[in-house]
């Protein structure tokens, strides 16, 4: 019998902006960083090409111990970079762990061009971004 699954993805939109928003919230496994992989790339790719941005706000996330999951995670920062994201905007909340987490994926990418910046809020990341970006 499958152990219940306790991950949940939660997407956002953010009319007239290239921006794609989650949450995720609980515990990933890496069929979780799959679909959320595939969920970001195929809306980005509905902006129709240009630069665009992530909002994955991980405030909700359960911390991950698995390397499988991990490294998934760092492989959708390339994928997103690759794909045109010129930034992802954590939202942490005040998970300091979660936040070491994410900075970890990150540096593990080495998606170098795209820049990964922390928030306590949503509205902070987004603010962010518009000024930063113009996104």
């Amino acid at each position: 019998m499958d152990k219940e699954r306790n991950w949940v993805l939660k997407t956002y939109e953010v009319p007239g902006r290239k921006i794609v928003w989650t949450d995720g919230i609980g515990q990933a496994d890496p069929q979780a960083v799959i679909e959320c992989t595939e969920y970001v790339l195929e809306k980005a790719k509905s902006f129709g090409g240009g630069k665009w941005a992530y909002i994955p706000g991980i405030d909700k996330m359960d911390p991950i111990f698995d390397s499988e999951t991990q490294d998934l995670f760092a492989e959708m920062h390339r994928r997103c970079e690759a794909a045109g994201c010129v930034a992802m905007a954590f939202v942490a909340g005040g998970m300091a762990t979660i936040k070491v987490q994410a900075k970890r994926h990150q540096q593990k990418s080495q998606a170098g061009k795209m820049i990964a910046e922390h928030f306590r809020t949503a509205d902070d990341a987004l603010k962010w971004l518009e000024e930063t970006f113009g996104l």
